[in-house]
């Protein structure tokens, strides 16, 4: 463990249970009733999606009797919002995806360290530029994202916007 009691680990197969309960949890405490889906399918083939691809995984963060505190995954973006197109610089665009932390440990550096590993693993990975989206009421998930050097792209309704930034690599 380092000094801020949590440590930062990337999750295997073995852990995809508590990630699910962890995510659906928050996702329960921070969305409307029927306003996010209840089985993502990233997290239905989780093993798929962020164990096997060498350019993709999902960190944990976890405190020092190793209960998830935080989450957050890199995965090839699937290219699903076409009015994004004209704002990535190269070819190889990394979503930012599940980046949730357990209220209890929100502001005390668990978001910055997960996305530092995140982008961390995003330039190994070869990608050019980080992609997600994210919403206004989630906490402090907005200005987090601009002051980690995330730009706006397009705000589909007033409260959720596309942001992107330019994460690294040759082309």
């Amino acid at each position: 463990m380092n000094n801020k009691s949590y440590r930062i680990t990337a999750a295997g197969s073995e852990r995809r249970g508590d990630i699910f309960e962890f995510v659906l949890s928050t996702m329960k405490q921070l969305y409307a009733p029927g306003t996010y889906n209840e089985n993502p399918a990233d997290l239905a083939h989780f093993d798929d999606i962020y164990v096997k691809p060498d350019h993709a995984c999902f960190f944990l963060a976890e405190n020092e009797i190793g209960q998830i505190i935080g989450t957050a995954a890199v995965r090839p973006y699937d290219g699903r919002f076409p009015f994004m197109e004209p704002f990535f610089q190269g070819p190889a665009i990394g979503e930012v995806t599940k980046v949730y932390v357990s209220q209890n440990y929100r502001g005390q550096g668990v978001g910055s360290a997960l996305y530092a590993e995140w982008e961390t693993f995003a330039r190994r990975a070869g990608y050019t530029d980080g992609y997600l989206h994210t919403e206004l009421h989630l906490p402090g998930g907005y200005p987090f994202w601009k002051s980690s050097g995330y730009v706006e792209r397009h705000w589909a309704t007033e409260q959720l916007v596309h942001m992107t930034k330019r994460i690294g690599g040759i082309y």
